[in-house]
């Protein structure tokens, strides 16, 4: 999902609620909070000798694993924070989207959405994991692996 997606889907629903489901059942708590918004650059060169350059938009969710049961997340109050970010830190709109989450019991990963579901109130997003790759395989014109 690029950051244009993901902003115009959450513009075209602000009152619903913001869910995230990391595997199958396994959600990030409903008290979590949006702790930062990074704009990444990432300049790389692969196993086959590649060089790249790409941007992504990590949004970094936190639980307080100490805090009660407060009012649910809605897509107004991420996109609150996303406008503040966007006045000092503009977000490239053809980045790709990361949700970065970690707690008590899982290391922190960088998930990508695979699925947006729309419930009765809220936003379902289904997160994964990419695994790493060899770039030059997916890429049949680059230098292929060492």
């Amino acid at each position: 999902m690029k950051t244009s997606e993901l902003l115009t889907l959450l513009k075209g629903n602000p009152e619903m609620g913001l869910v995230f489901e990391i595997e199958s059942g396994q959600f990030v708590k409903p008290t979590f909070h949006i702790t930062e918004v990074k704009n990444v650059t990432v300049e790389s060169v692969d196993c086959g000798g590649n060089p790249d350059t790409y941007k992504e938009t990590i949004i970094q969710l936190m639980v307080n694993p100490l805090e009660k049961m407060r009012k649910p997340w809605t897509a107004q109050k991420a996109l609150d924070i996303f406008e503040k970010v966007g006045q000092l830190k503009p977000m490239d709109d053809d980045a790709e989207v990361f949700f970065e989450y970690g707690d008590l019991t899982m290391r922190t990963s960088n998930f990508s959405v695979e699925n947006v579901i729309f419930n009765e109130d809220n936003i379902h997003f289904e997160l994964f994991a990419k695994p790493t790759v060899c770039k030059p395989s997916l890429n049949p014109n680059a230098k292929q692996c060492c």
